[in-house]
């Protein structure tokens, strides 16, 4: 990725969207292009300043974060949603939403500045046991109409292992517009809105699994400010 990442912010909490907003904006490589604080305003502002990606809390006034991403789909704006809620039904919503990942507040400074960078990167985000409680909900889905490729079960192999574009594509031997394009033929065939999606249906078809997945840990970086409480 070449330029800062650009952040909207979507938080009806007005301190907790400042705090949000002053700490991205003093990290390098971001800038925060607005802070909003509702579904709509978010959808709009983020259609108009296209931001890399939009970080926005689950509960908002007139909707969900998951609704933000909803209608954000068919664009390049990643969605990463944060909440202090994360009950299998949430879990469930954000993955199918679009969405490239949830997050749980009352994280670490540095914790929130580095997963808005992989999330901006390409990374899946999505703790492991969260992951393994949303399969373990959900039914199996139904064979893709058109099977997968060998490549394109390597490119949903290493996303689950947590691989950024640029990574995937330097493992492969590929470029990153490559892979981009695997990526994008996975979405279509299993029906997928995002990254995170394609990895849930792929691992519930049975087409990968996630070992390596959980071996990466959910655990957070010790120490660090907490910008947030947990419910």
């Amino acid at each position: 990725m070449t330029g800062p990442v650009r952040v909207l912010i979507v938080d009806d909490e007005r301190l907790f969207a400042e705090l949000m907003r002053l700490a991205l904006s003093s990290a390098p490589g971001f800038e925060v292009v607005d802070v909003v604080h509702d579904v709509a305003s978010a959808v709009r502002r983020a259609r108009e300043t296209a931001p890399t990606l939009v970080l926005s809390d689950y509960h908002l006034p007139d909707g969900t974060g998951a609704d933000v991403a909803r209608g954000l789909r068919g664009t390049d704006v990643a969605v990463l949603v944060l909440t202090g809620d994360a009950s299998a039904q949430i879990l469930s919503e954000v993955a199918r939403s679009g969405a490239v990942g949830h997050m749980t507040k009352g994280r670490p400074l540095d914790e929130v500045v580095a997963k808005v960078r992989a999330a901006a990167a390409g990374e899946v985000l999505f703790a492991p046991s969260e992951l393994q409680r949303l399969l373990l909900a959900d039914e199996p889905g139904r064979q893709p109409d058109e099977p997968l490729t060998a490549r394109e079960l390597e490119v949903l192999r290493l996303l689950a292992a947590g691989s950024s574009t640029a990574a995937a594509a330097g493992e492969l031997g590929i470029s990153p517009a490559t892979l981009r394009a695997h990526v994008q033929a996975i979405l279509r065939k299993l029906q997928a809105h995002s990254r995170l999606e394609a990895v849930a249906e792929a691992a519930r078809l049975g087409l990968i699994t996630l070992d390596s997945w959980t071996r990466r840990g959910a655990g957070a970086p010790s120490g660090g400010k907490v910008l947030a409480r947990e419910p």
